[in-house]
Formats: structure tokens, sequence, C-alpha cells
């Protein structure tokens, strides 16, 4: 039986900055970063007109295109345009200040379902769906699932560790800093599987949080916006998906929606397993909800208990 080989996706422009901070002078960051957060105007300079508004020598700004892994500025260009192309949606047309928009509610409000739609759509063509099998595969195959992240991300873990419980799959969200952070990650065992949230850039916590797991083997399923390529030797599967955009607020439109996808993904692994856990959590909370079902009753029998009467005067 042949299958179609995927050919390997090439890391984005962000991704590339993120990969080679360690090799870029001054110089050539500020030129990265510079095309990185104009991605709508740069297509369209010239090395010359990228230097003068940088300050710099266009043949810096050619040194920094190739230190970033491209043959030349006409193939980050082509890179860039195939992204407009691909981003001509509404949220793309719409990305604007909110000075632009005004203080009209409504305007607000179509600009935000807008600009996640257009995440969303991104996000179809980012996350790719080797990567994504592959990490609902360690995800399956672990004793439990750890979700680390930090800050508002932290919230969003605790989301996923509840509903792979629901699954009664054993879970535990991992969002202390500093000092107490050590305390859960001497909790880590093999057997473990790693979602690690991280967005932009690496910190000290989430590093360490990597490095444990790294060394206790654990397979990592990280979820990103631009640091796969920078972590691909490191983890087990990266799945990719922007959450911002320049000038823009960000979002957890993506996040949560790769999360759901992955819940969905394991539930179908093991229907049996996800719909009996479903199905109990149903069970118990009529009971806490008032169905008073009596201790030494097995609650695989609470369907058929009728609802208890007040005893006849």
């Amino acid at each position: 039986m042949s299958t179609t080989r995927i050919p390997a996706a090439q890391p984005r422009l962000a991704e590339r900055l993120a990969l080679h901070a360690d090799a870029l002078s001054p110089g050539e960051r500020r030129v990265g970063e510079y095309l990185a957060d104009r991605p709508e105007e740069a297509p369209f300079l010239s090395a010359l007109e990228i230097a003068k508004r940088l300050g710099t020598s266009d043949a810096t700004v050619v040194r920094a295109v190739k230190a970033l892994g491209y043959p030349g500025l006409q193939a980050l260009r082509d890179e860039l345009i195939g992204d407009l192309r691909e981003r001509a949606t509404p949220a793309a047309r719409l990305e604007r200040s909110l000075e632009e928009l005004g203080a009209q509610p409504a305007a607000i409000l179509d600009h935000v379902l807008e600009l996640q739609i257009g995440f969303l759509e991104e996000a179809r063509r980012t996350v790719r769906p080797d990567e994504f099998a592959r990490a609902v595969d360690v995800l399956e195959a672990s004793d439990r699932v750890l979700v680390a992240g930090l800050g508002p991300t932290g919230a969003l873990c605790e989301y996923l560790v509840l509903r792979l419980r629901r699954f009664l799959r054993r879970a535990e969200a991992v969002n202390a800093t500093g000092l107490r952070l050590a305390d859960s990650l001497l909790g880590f065992r093999p057997g473990d599987a790693l979602v690690l949230v991280v967005y932009e850039s690496l910190d000290d916590d989430t590093a360490a949080t990597l490095a444990r797991a790294n060394a206790l083997e654990i397979p990592v399923v990280l979820v990103t916006d631009s640091l796969g390529a920078a972590l691909a030797g490191r983890v087990a599967a990266a799945l990719t998906a922007p959450r911002s955009r320049a000038g823009s607020l960000s979002t957890v439109t993506t996040t949560v929606a790769i999360f759901d996808a992955l819940l969905l993904g394991i539930a179908a692994r093991d229907r049996d397993r996800a719909l009996a856990g479903l199905a109990e959590l149903t069970r118990l909370r009529e009971r806490v909800a008032g169905r008073h079902v009596p201790l030494d009753r097995d609650l695989r029998d609470v369907d058929l208990l009728p609802p208890e009467r007040p005893a006849a005067a």
C-alpha cells in the first residue's frame, strides 16, 4: 500500500528568526525583525530602501537575509507575497488600529470576529496533518498528559486538563513559576507526555520545563506560533498556528481550536473510554444535583433508580 509523502515544510520568517537568533548580529536581527513586523509592506521594498529606513547598509540587509537561510532577498519576498495571497481574507483587509475603527461596538465586534476567522484559516495552512497525527499518537499512548503554559495561557491549560479527565485520561496542569515550578518538575515521570504551549520566545520557566522533559525522555507536543523550527530537535511534534499580528491583539482562538482537535483525535482512538467517561460524568452530575443515590449502589445503576419520594405521613 503506497502512501503520499508530505514534503517537509520550510520554516517561515518568524520561525527562522527564532532558529538563528544566536547567530545573527544585532544589525542582522534588526533587519529580520523589521521585515517580520511589516508583512504587507516588506515584499515590495528593495534592499536599499530597507537599509535607508534602518540606517544601515544594503549589504547588511543582504547578509541578514542569507543568515536567515534564504538564497536571496527575492526568495524572502516571494514567501511574504505568498503569505499575503493566502491571507487575503476579510480579516486581513479589516486589520487596522482601534483608532481607525473608532469606538463603535458594532465595528469592533465585526473586526474581532473577522480577525479570528483569519487566524483559523491560517492555522488550517500552518498546522501540518502529519505533525497533528504524531501529536495525537503521543498523547494517546501516554500514561499521563502534562499541560504547561504560563500567564493567561495557564488558564487554557486547565481547560485541556479538565476535558482530558472527562475522557478518563490522567492529566495535570503545570503552571507554577519560580521556585514552585521545581516541585512540579520533580513530579515528571517516564510515561508522561507534555503539551507545551509557548509563544514568541522561550522564557526561563518554560525552558526549564522543556529541559526536564528532555532529560527524562518525555515526548513533547509543542503548541506555538514561531518556535517550531527552533525547537524541532527537542519535541516530538510541533503544532504551529498564529495568534497575533503586528498592531493587533493576541487571541486564544487558535490555541483552543488545536486543543479541541487534539481532544477529538484522542477520543476517536478510544471511543469506548471517552464515552464511558462522559456517561460517568453525567451520572455524577445527577447525583450532585440532588438525585440521592445510596452509597452502596453502583454508579452504573443510577439510571435504573427511580427518584426518591418523601415517606408517607
